[in-house]
């Protein structure tokens, strides 16, 4: 929230003078509805990429007690005197979060990237 002068929010919301370019960046800086919503498209694919990552892992994570229940040979499997389930659900399931954390957090640089760049382009 920003406080100012009446007379200054009103020189802010006024229109740039004909032949003048407004710029993105001013626009976020002041706060304008067009900077308003450049912060909502990048807050928009920001929340997206991390449904999608949540999504793919609960989805992993849900069916690896699907897979235990419904496959016999493979829950009652042991290696080196340890079942497999624990196995697999110990020390597998971590590489698994790690890639998908950095896909995470490769996209959402990338997006931030996008962003930095169409600011600094307008």
């Amino acid at each position: 929230m920003t406080v100012a002068h009446p007379r200054t929010l009103a020189a802010r919301s006024s229109q740039p003078p004909p032949g003048s370019r407004a710029l993105v960046a001013d626009d976020l800086g002041r706060q304008t509805p067009l900077g308003d919503v450049y912060l909502r498209s990048l807050i928009r694919t920001q929340l997206r990429l991390a449904a999608l990552v949540v999504g793919a892992l609960a989805a992993v994570l849900g069916l690896l007690p699907v897979l235990l229940a419904t496959v016999p040979s493979v829950r009652d499997t042991t290696l080196a005197g340890v079942p497999v389930p624990w196995l697999v659900i110990g020390v597998a399931v971590h590489p698994v979060i790690l890639a998908l954390a950095w896909v995470y957090q490769r996209q959402a640089r990338k997006n931030e990237a996008e962003f930095a760049d169409l600011v600094e382009r307008s």
